[in-house]
Order: structure tokens, then sequence, then C-alpha cells
């Protein structure tokens, strides 16, 4: 029982990635200590063997999907060893893949009379085109903790947040979150200062395994507590935040993906949770596969995001504004899918995310945002049009009036008086005729 008196079902594993998100510039990394501090990351995935992974995703998804977020199945060795602008690069910080006592004996800092011991299993950054970046951290609680629902609670609403305090080093070394990505995990992407603008709290991928079984009400309550980081018992009604039975009703209705009885998930805009009922992750197609789906989810979010904001600059519909139209395009063609896969279930995972996210409303948006562009461009070229239309006519008149001058002349006119008195006259009346008809839209 926890001290509220509610029933905390008992918890056989956990973990939870945090991520995060930011931009950076190919030519400001320090390539080789990037590759000296990471490897790819097909090297921590069963131990680096890896194969009979790489052959099951070959045989689940869309060859498009694959290569927006899986090019190491298209790849052959050595393609992948050095950063492509124009490919996802994924790498797995090495020292957590030796199992580096520096990442595995850490204290999470609740509040300044509590820590949580914890550890790191592994932490990847994501170099995807154009220039945007997402790092991940699967954090896993010490065990000598007690695995409760009250205590992962705590843990997931305190390591989302950058100004949270890890203790490091034995004790030796106690940082925020923010400081030790900064040193330990994104020194060598050498970002801008501004990162953490797009951070307001990290992106928390969580899963756990329960070792008893509770009614599918219990399930939803604590899959609510969970996934809307909430004390626990508020999905019950306890506590004033609390969600009133609309609100709790509507997230369950909308979010939940409910598909077998052992296992039930929710999907919302800053968190992805996942909980099962004696039924572990024997074979991580949680973390190796639909992750990578959620990331892949985030990255068009943050990219639609980043877009949005250049086009909110505009003031003035100039060439750069046609690269922004151009790039978007060309973004939702290649990484923004109905379907992605052979299979039933990363499919409906896939459309629950881009609900939750709302990524399909914000396309929409962008692209009536974009169809006002291509308009405007379509109104300026029929304007130069038809200037240059006018130029041309103006010119073609003074022809005209040359050879007409010159027709009347030689049917006996006198030169003297054709010119300068008759053809001023008749290029006068001529260009009226034009202006008139230019000024009553009869061209």
């Amino acid at each position: 029982m926890t001290k509220s008196g509610i029933h905390s079902p008992a918890i056989d594993s956990f973990y939870v990635i945090a991520s995060g998100l930011f931009r950076f510039r190919n030519e400001k990394i320090n390539e080789p200590e990037l590759w000296r501090n990471y490897t790819n990351w097909k090297n921590r995935v069963f131990e680096g063997k890896f194969e009979d992974t790489f052959n099951y995703l070959n045989h689940s998804y869309y060859d498009s999907y694959l290569n927006n977020i899986f090019p190491e199945t298209r790849y052959g060795d050595g393609e992948l060893d050095h950063l492509n602008p124009n490919v996802l690069i994924h790498l797995t910080q090495k020292d957590c893949l030796n199992g580096s006592p520096f990442f595995t004996d850490l204290e999470l800092k609740i509040n300044e009379d509590t820590s949580i011991s914890c550890g790191i299993e592994y932490i990847d950054i994501y170099l995807f085109p154009p220039e945007i970046g997402i790092f991940s951290m699967k954090f896993y609680i010490g065990e000598n903790e007690e695995l409760s629902v009250p205590t992962i609670s705590d843990f997931l609403n305190t390591v989302r947040q950058l100004a949270s305090k890890l203790v490091v080093n034995s004790g030796d070394e106690n940082l925020r979150i923010q400081e030790f990505l900064e040193k330990y995990v994104l020194q060598w992407l050498n970002l801008e200062s501004n990162w953490t603008i797009y951070n307001p709290q990290l992106k928390l991928y969580t899963s756990l395994d329960m070792k008893e079984e509770v009614s599918g009400e219990e399930m939803d309550y604590l899959l609510y507590d969970l996934g809307n980081v909430a004390l626990p018992g508020s999905a019950k009604g306890e506590g004033l935040f609390a969600p009133s039975e609309t609100y709790l009703q509507q997230q369950l209705n909308e979010n939940k993906i409910s598909v077998f009885k052992n296992w039930t998930a929710l999907a919302l805009h800053d968190t992805f949770t996942r909980i099962s009922m004696k039924f572990p992750d024997r074979f991580r197609s949680w973390e190796y596969d639909f992750f990578n789906l959620y990331v892949h989810s985030l990255y068009i979010k943050f990219f639609m995001y980043l877009t949005n904001s250049e086009l909110s600059d505009v003031t003035v519909v100039s060439k750069k504004t046609e690269e922004i139209r151009d790039k978007f395009i060309e973004f939702i063609n290649d990484y923004h899918h109905s379907h992605i896969s052979y299979k039933f279930l990363p499919n409906l995972l896939h459309n629950k995310l881009v609900f939750s996210l709302d990524i399909q409303s914000e396309i929409e948006r962008m692209e009536t945002k974009i169809q006002r562009i291509n308009e405007h461009f379509q109104e300026k070229r029929e304007k130069s049009f038809n200037i240059a239309l006018i130029i041309i006519t103006l010119l073609s008149v003074f022809s005209v009036l040359y050879d007409a001058s010159e027709w009347i002349v030689n049917l006996g006119v006198s030169r003297q008086v054709m010119y300068p008195f008759l053809s001023i006259s008749n290029g006068i009346i001529i260009f009226l005729l034009i202006y008139i008809i230019f000024k009553t839209g009869y061209l």
C-alpha cells in the first residue's frame, strides 16, 4: 500500500527513454572526437548480434520508412561510418556500450532530502537531415530501490526536467541534467547555447511490466497517471489535479492503444507509455523497433515546428520563401507516410502517434500556408508577364506607326505634314486606346 492507501501493483521491470531535440550544423561538429566517443547503434543491438533484428525489420517495413529511420538495413558496411548530410546517422555512446561504471552508478535528486539511485543503459544521438538532431537516454532504477508506482512516478516527473540534478562520479559531481548532456552527450556537436528552448521538458518513452494481472479499469488508471506524469491516484479522482471524468474518458478513448489483454499503451504529446502484465519484452521489440517509430514521429513534428517558425518570420515573399516551400514539399514526400509496414501493429502505432502529436492537422495547416505562397508567386508571375506584354505592345506600336506613316506618305500625303504632326497624333490615339483596354480589363 502507498501512503495514500492506494494499492500499488507489484512491478517486475521498468525503464524510461528520455529524449530531447536540437539543431546542429555539420561544419561545426568535431567529427574525429564524435567518432572516438560514439559508434553506430547497431553495435548495441543484442551486443552486436544485430543481423536477425535487421532482417526482421527488412521484412516488416516498407522501403521508404526503412530509408528514413533504419538506413543501416539499406547501406553496406563502411557507408555510414562518417557524417552524411543526406541520411540519418544513428550513433550510440561507446562508454555505455562498454559498461562504464560512470553511467551505472548515478543518483537522481528528487528533492533536497530524497534521491533515487539509477543508471543509464545507453545514450544515443540521431543526426537527421536537414541538420535536425534527437538524443535519447535509457534510464533504469537501481536494484536497491523499491520498484513501485510512487517511486516510478517521482522518477518520471524529475528526469524529464533539464534543471533536475544527477549525482555522478560516485557523488563527486552534482550536475543538472542539462549540464550532464552538454558535458557527456552533446559536447562534440558544438551546439548553440539556446538548444534548450526546444526542450521545455524531455519526451518520455516508458515501459513497465507488472508481476500480477489487474483489472482493465486499474490498468487505465495506472496508464493515465504514468502517461500524464500525474500523482498516483489522480485518475481515481484524488488530489486537486485529478482529471474530470470527461477528460479522462476522452484521453483513454482517443489516445489509448489496446490490442491484446496482456499490454496496453497511451500516446500523448510528450509521453508514450506502455504497460504489460506478466509479458516482458523478451525480444526488445519496443526498444529496437517501436521506439524508433516514436523518434521518427518526433522528427516529423520538430521539422514542422521549425518550418512553421520560418514561415511565421516571413514578411515579404521572396526566393527564401520559395526555398522553404520546396523543402517542405520534399520533406512531406520523403518522410510522411500513410502506411509504413506490411504488419498491422506498426501502422496502428504510427497512426496513433501522428494523432497524439497533432502532426496531420499541422501538415494540413502548413499546406494551406504553402498554397497561399503558391498563389502569391502565381500572382507575381502574372503581373510580371503582364508588364512584359505591355512593354512588347508599346514597342510594337512604334513599328506600326512608322510603317503606317510611310504607307500614307506613299499615298501622296506630304512628308512634312505626316512628320511629326499626324504620326504623333496617331501615336497618342493608339496609346490612349491601349491604356483604356488594359485599364478596363479587356486584356
